[in-house]
């Protein structure tokens, strides 16, 4: 059975909560919602509360073996309990996916299908933590774009050495004047000389920080799961 892990950020944005369950209908896939009520511990192992940290990952651990498959659209928590975890001692049972390699796997076996073409020139940006900080995971997403979208273009800096949103860690809770910031620079600097109609990100701290940094430009800001609903018959 598969566990959908929401994430604290995609269960408190709607928009990337009806991106999330809207996936799944039309993908026709049976899930068990999980982390909708418990947050996988990553603010805690960030701001170096170890201890409260381990509570807070056993009680994940718990959940999350209800399931053989965990997936989640959350970078942090992709990278918690795929990696973090075991390296803290606990140990959990299913597979870890992020959303990105999820969809990838579907339409590798045939079970989704892209029907609409989306006629945008469209740069994707690399989440941190399933990029340079994670498993790399860089392809997946451009797989999927490239065949959903008019014109698929990356950063001069991307892959694994993509600049940050401004948003990771617990930047966007402490300092959230200064990450937006990050973010409008980022628009300006990087994504306004590849004349883009479109960024996305396969990252909810993503979308919310660059979403905010493009308020005001013509460049809009799109959560992956979007474009590919968008795509879907």
């Amino acid at each position: 059975m598969i566990g959908v892990f929401y994430g604290c950020t995609t269960r408190a944005d709607e928009r990337l909560k009806r991106n999330l369950e809207e996936f799944f209908k039309k993908a026709r896939v049976e899930y068990i919602p999980l982390g909708t009520e418990i947050c996988c511990g990553a603010p805690l192992l960030l701001a170096g509360y170890d201890k409260e940290f381990l509570k807070q990952a056993e009680k994940v651990k718990e959940e999350v073996n209800k399931v053989s498959i965990v997936v989640t659209p959350c970078p942090h928590c992709f990278t918690m309990l795929s990696s973090e975890y075991k390296e803290h001692g606990i140990e959990i049972n299913p597979e870890v996916l992020h959303i990105t390699e999820y969809v990838k796997k579907l339409f590798d076996q045939g079970r989704i299908r892209f029907t609409s073409k989306i006629e945008k020139r469209v740069v994707y940006h690399d989440p941190c933590y399933i990029g340079r900080q994670g498993k790399g995971i860089y392809e997946e997403p451009r797989e999927l774009l490239d065949k959903i979208v008019k014109e698929r273009v990356d950063f001069e800096l991307s892959r694994e050495r993509n600049t940050c949103c401004g948003g990771g860690g617990l930047v966007r809770a402490y300092l959230p004047k200064l990450c937006v910031e990050v973010a409008k620079e980022k628009i300006e600097m990087q994504a306004k000389p590849l004349q883009v109609e479109i960024i996305t990100s396969a990252c909810p701290f993503c979308y919310q920080n660059l979403a905010e940094g493009s308020e005001g430009t013509e460049t809009e800001v799109k959560d992956f799961l979007e474009i590919i609903n968008q795509a879907m018959e």
